[in-house]
């Protein structure tokens, strides 16, 4: 420690260019086109049913899926965002996240009652769970290596906000081969992965996205 000079001309010598990461935006939607596909080769090992988009509840179930596109999107880039140091939760995140989730529950709430059985029975769901499950863990190692690109000081709301963008993602997959009139059990067993989501994606990428 005394040859400074040594030590320097060491850093000097082993140091590497840094390349600035992309904005949040086109990094969410690079993301979004990379993980997509993943996802839906995934859920081809379920079997899969098709959607009656006949019904008359059929306006309502499009306009969910494209409600959890727009939350998907926003969701990503915000923890994009976040993972930059420096850079915190602003309340614009907060409400535009907020803002959206309430219209995805309120119009799944809408469609519901298309539904013949609007409470559904137990078991109801069980599927749906699975489905996103299988879809989402792919798209969960990509996110997972994307925030890895920049760390990130507070690893926690960073992930925790990419796991709802992965469930809102594999919501709109879940979408088109899923009844367009769904019941109270299966929502609530949607809620129930996009939780359990959020939660793996936290507690697995913790260790590889922290500083």
């Amino acid at each position: 420690m005394t040859k400074h000079d040594a030590l320097i001309e060491q850093l000097c010598s082993e140091a590497q260019p840094v390349k600035r990461a992309a904005p949040p935006w086109p990094r969410a939607a690079l993301w979004m086109l990379a993980a997509l596909p993943c996802g839906f080769l995934a859920s081809l090992a379920m079997h899969r049913h098709g959607s009656d988009w006949s019904n008359p509840g059929a306006l309502w179930a499009g306009l969910a899926i494209f409600v959890s596109l727009c939350l998907g999107l926003l969701a990503i880039a915000i923890a994009f965002t976040i993972s930059i140091a420096g850079r915190r939760l602003t309340q614009w995140h907060w409400r535009s996240l907020t803002a959206l989730s309430v219209a995805w529950l309120a119009v799944n709430l809408i469609d519901v009652t298309f539904s013949s059985e609007p409470w559904g029975e137990f078991g109801d769901g069980i599927y749906c769970y699975s489905f996103m499950m299988l879809a989402g863990l792919p798209m969960m190692a990509i996110i997972v290596g994307a925030l890895r690109r920049t760390r990130s000081l507070h690893p926690g709301p960073s992930l925790a906000i990419a796991g709802l963008g992965v469930a809102a993602m594999t919501q709109i997959l879940l979408g088109f081969c899923h009844p367009v009139a769904g019941d109270l059990m299966d929502l609530a067993m949607h809620l129930a992965a996009a939780a359990t989501l959020v939660a793996v994606c936290v507690l697995v990428g913790r260790r590889w996205v922290a500083i």
